[in-house]
């Protein structure tokens, strides 16, 4: 058997452009917040390589009841086509309603970088709170900047 064939073809193969796979951030967490608290802000991620041709995901979910907040954070690879940042609301009645962010993204490692649920800009100010856009949380003097703060492991509680 001739191996130039063999040696011409695994130099072809050299020289053809490969497809990296992404580095997402990776995590999953929950918690139970009052409303009054909000925006909050994370991080702790850990980072993930991806399959090739998988993207990055940032999946951030309010689920408001009374002057509570269900925080759900799920960020990760995923096999899903490329999405724009979308808000979706949903309100079931009176006391309860849920808003989700969602992106999918490729176009750089650790491109699924939300940090915060200041994203989600048209969330309802509770009654008797006082408006969160001036910075004014029950986080006050936490930092500074009136936002609630918490630190997720990998896929923990916040």
């Amino acid at each position: 058997m001739n191996p130039i064939p063999v040696l011409t073809l695994l130099g072809v193969m050299t020289l053809l452009p490969c497809v990296p796979a992404l580095t997402c951030q990776k995590s999953s967490a929950q918690a139970v917040r009052n409303v009054a608290e909000l925006p909050l802000r994370w991080w702790g991620a850990g980072e993930k390589t991806c399959e090739v041709g998988e993207g990055c995901q940032d999946l951030i979910m309010l689920l408001y009841n009374g002057p509570k907040v269900n925080l759900v954070i799920i960020k990760g690879c995923t096999k899903v086509e490329d999405q724009e940042p979308q808000v979706i609301w949903l309100r079931t009645g009176p006391g309860l309603s849920v808003v989700s962010y969602t992106r999918v993204c490729r176009h750089g490692d650790l491109c699924n970088d939300v940090n915060s649920t200041k994203i989600l800009e048209d969330l309802p100010t509770p009654t008797g709170a006082s408006g969160r856009k001036n910075g004014g949380s029950g986080w006050e003097g936490r930092g500074g900047e009136g936002w609630g703060e918490i630190v997720i492991g990998r896929g923990g509680r916040l």
